[in-house]
């Protein structure tokens, strides 16, 4: 019994504490807080952290208006932020289905619908994004 509560301790350890740097310049500094764009080494590196944890953003519709506007004002936002995001539009109507939406335009951001059905405004992408 003291053995699981042991282990216990030491994931809750392990899930808390700081985790070492990973960039390339081979410092083997800890990094606390999750929110830092660059490493305190300096290095320029940001292979460790980057603004946004999101890697890839879909629009998903036919190539209607309010798509293509849609997909502009992502690129937008992604392009002003300097973000190294993947943008990808998907026009294929049994691919979109296979994401459950019913209304297009969509905004799908790794893998989840954020947003569907109207064409969204700036600050709701920035604030989808986490910007």
């Amino acid at each position: 019994m003291e053995n699981k509560k042991e282990n216990k301790k030491g994931f809750w350890t392990s899930l808390f504490s700081p985790k070492p740097c990973s960039c390339s310049c081979g410092d083997n500094l800890v990094i606390e807080e999750l929110e830092k764009t660059t490493p305190s080494c300096g290095c320029g590196d940001n292979a460790a952290t980057t603004k946004t944890g999101i890697k890839e953003v879909k629009i998903l519709g036919p190539g209607c208006a309010k798509c293509k506007t849609t997909y502009q004002v992502v690129a937008k936002v992604i392009d002003e932020n300097n973000l190294d995001v993947k943008l990808t539009k998907i026009e294929d109507i049994a691919e979109i289905m296979s994401y459950n939406v019913m209304g297009t335009p969509a905004v799908v951001v790794d893998g989840t619908v954020k947003i569907k059905g109207h064409v969204p405004s700036e600050s709701e992408i920035k604030q989808i994004l986490g910007i």
